[in-house]
């Protein structure tokens, strides 16, 4: 009888969901509404492509780390105030989609479904723009990208890097010559349904229906390093802090994330895709930087020729330096290190669905003793600056 990996190791990537030629396999959601697969044997001919495709049971080869990090900024302010960090995203998509070619990305929809699809288009590739921090659905993606692949069409296929490996392995002997991948410096992910819990629960403490937020955003595009949520609300738009904004608060004290990523592989500098992006966070703090960060400023590392190539396509449209790897992994913990599981994990996701956005606020974060450790921490903060 077939098995995959083990549940502590499953990424919910969709790579056996995809290459089942007898859609033996289902991805279903689990009790903390992660997607998992679910084989079913009446179906199943095993013939262990689902085993083969699983990048925990054949880990994908890393590609060797690149010589130097790149801080990155799109020269275009529009599009720079339209994304998370640099606009790097942006100017390779619409590269891609020049020549001809098909972006896959990450959208949300207005149920707040986070899910993988397509843009051929310009205007197409707007629904990717801004961090969504919950995981996606890559749903039949890796099927549509082989599927275009072998139509001589240039794909950009961008995720977390577990995707990227399951992708990867999903395409084993398709030639791939057309096939640019880009990963995310990935923190962990939350289940989409958490994003949807806490949504329902944040409309009802608004005394709002859900169907009244409109346009909910993970970050403030204007303020680079602001993690505040947002939603419109009557064409309004309101800024979520402290209680309101616990979901990221428990997503940042890495309390949501799927089990797997506590021991993820894919924190290092050794990548599995091209191109990898991130914030540059810390840049110019101890080597000056010469241009204006305020708006947002990317990482990027190219980790293939391919990768090399693509960056050369569009680096005259930025303003870009090389920088050092010290500068780069100073405060992007997840390119040297796996996100630490917290003890009160499986508490704060309970709270999430059981209890009120207030009351898992002030358990994890504004209880009598927590607002003690605070003050110790500034304290000592204080007594170290008059020494």
């Amino acid at each position: 009888m077939i098995e995959l990996c083990e549940h502590n190791s499953c990424t919910g990537c969709g790579a056996c969901y995809n290459i089942c030629p007898k859609n033996a396999i289902r991805m279903f959601r689990d009790d903390e509404g992660f997607l998992r697969p679910s084989i079913d044997h009446e179906r199943c001919v095993e013939c262990h492509l689902c085993q083969k495709a699983c990048p925990p049971l054949n880990p994908v080869k890393k590609h060797p780390k690149t010589i130097q990090p790149i801080a990155f900024i799109h020269k275009n302010k529009d599009i720079l105030l339209k994304s998370t960090s640099g606009g790097v995203f942006s100017l390779i998509a619409e590269w891609i989609i020049q020549q001809g070619g098909v972006v896959f990305g990450v959208e949300m929809d207005s149920e707040f479904n986070i899910y993988h699809s397509q843009a051929e288009n310009p205007e197409e590739i707007k629904k990717f723009r801004g961090s969504k921090y919950a995981q996606s659905d890559t749903k039949k993606t890796f099927a549509e990208v082989k599927s275009y692949l072998k139509q001589g069409r240039p794909v950009l296929y961008t995720g977390t890097p577990c995707q990227i490996a399951g992708l990867s392995n999903y395409l084993r002997g398709v030639d791939c010559r057309l096939l640019y991948t880009a990963d995310i410096v990935c923190h962990g992910t939350p289940s989409n349904t958490m994003l949807q819990t806490y949504i329902s629960k944040l409309a009802q403490q608004k005394g709002l229906q859900v169907s009244d937020i409109k346009k909910f955003q993970f970050r403030l595009l204007e303020q680079w390093g602001s993690y505040n949520a947002s939603f419109e609300h009557n064409a309004k738009r309101q800024i979520l802090k402290d209680a309101d904004n616990v979901y990221l608060s428990l997503f940042f004290s890495a309390r949501l994330q799927r089990t797997c990523c506590y021991s993820c592989p894919y924190t290092s500098q050794e990548r599995v895709s091209d191109i990898t992006i991130a914030d540059f966070w810390g840049i110019g703090k101890n080597k000056p930087f010469n241009y204006e960060t305020k708006n947002g400023c990317s990482l990027v590392l190219t980790n293939t020729e391919k990768g090399k190539n693509l960056f050369d396509q569009i680096s005259q449209y930025a303003n870009y330096e090389y920088r050092e790897w010290e500068e780069a992994l100073a405060v992007n913990h997840q390119l040297h290190t796996p996100t630490l599981r917290p003890r009160d994990r499986e508490k704060a996701i309970h709270d999430l669905f059981e209890k009120s956005i207030g009351q898992t606020y002030n358990r994890f974060f504004n209880s009598p003793k927590i607002k003690c450790r605070k003050l110790l921490r500034k304290l000592r903060r204080i007594i170290l600056l008059k020494k």
